[in-house]
C-alpha cells in the first residue's frame, strides 16, 4: 500500500473546496472574512488556522498582506495532474458500526500510483488495524471491488455494518482479522448478509 505524509482534514477539504468554487464562480479567491462568514465561524482565527495548514501541506499558496491572496496550485486541480476521488464518510477500524455513505467532497491522488477506475476514500476510526500501520484519523483509499485475496485489507459490510479488517477465506469460511490483540477476529456466519465494498490500496497519513 502506498503512503503519504499528509492530507487535508475533512474541514480543511471543505475550506479548500469552497475556495476553489469561489475562484471558479467569481474569478477571484474569497477573503478570510468571507470564508468565515460562509462557514458561520464567529472568529477569523479558525479560518487562519485552516488556511495555514493547507499552505503548509502544499494545497494552497498565500500572498502575504493581500486580502485576496489565496491561490490553488495548478490550473483547476489542487495540484496539477492529480485525480479527484470521492471522500465518503468513515469506516471503523474497531467494532463494526452502521455503514456510512456520506460524501464529504474529494481528495486528490496521483493517477499513476492508483490507476484503478473505481477508487474512493474513507476516514478511519478506531485502532483495530494499528498493527498494519493504519491509525485512527488516517484516510484509506479503497478500490471498489467485490473480490479480495487472502491477506488483503478490506472494507466489509456485515448485516449492514461496516468494518475495516484483513480478509481471509478458507474452506468457504470468511474471517476478518484485526491487527490489534485488543480486538477479536470476526467470523462471517452463513446466515449473515455479507459483502465486500473494496480492497484498501493506499493509506494517507493525516497530520495536524
Amino acid at each position: 500500500m502506498a503512503r503519504f505524509n499528509s492530507a487535508p482534514t475533512a474541514i480543511q477539504q471543505r475550506v479548500l473546496d469552497h475556495i476553489q468554487h469561489t475562484i471558479t464562480e467569481t474569478g477571484r479567491p474569497p477573503t478570510e472574512r468571507e470564508i468565515a462568514d460562509h462557514f458561520r465561524w464567529k472568529s477569523r482565527f479558525a479560518t487562519f488556522r485552516h488556511i495555514h495548514a493547507l499552505v503548509r501541506k502544499g494545497f494552497l499558496e498565500k500572498t502575504p498582506d493581500v486580502a485576496r491572496g489565496l491561490k490553488i496550485p495548478g490550473a483547476a486541480a489542487r495540484r496539477e495532474g492529480l485525480r479527484g476521488v470521492p471522500m465518503i464518510g468513515a469506516v471503523p477500524a474497531g467494532h463494526p458500526v452502521d455503514a456510512v455513505e456520506d460524501r464529504e467532497g474529494e481528495i486528490g491522488i496521483d493517477p499513476a500510483i492508483f490507476p484503478e477506475a473505481d477508487v474512493f476514500a474513507l476516514r478511519v476510526k478506531g485502532a483495530s488495524m494499528i498493527g498494519a500501520g493504519i491509525r485512527d484519523g488516517d484516510i484509506a483509499l479503497v478500490h471498489q471491488t467485490p473480490e479480495a485475496g487472502n491477506g488483503d485489507i478490506v472494507v466489509a459490510v456485515m448485516d449492514g455494518e461496516a468494518t475495516l479488517k484483513r480478509f481471509f477465506k478458507k474452506d468457504g469460511r470468511v474471517t476478518l482479522h484485526a491487527e490489534n490483540p485488543d480486538f477479536a477476529d470476526l467470523t462471517v456466519r452463513p446466515d449473515m448478509d455479507f459483502m465486500l465494498s473494496g480492497v484498501v490500496v493506499g493509506i494517507i497519513r493525516r497530520t495536524k
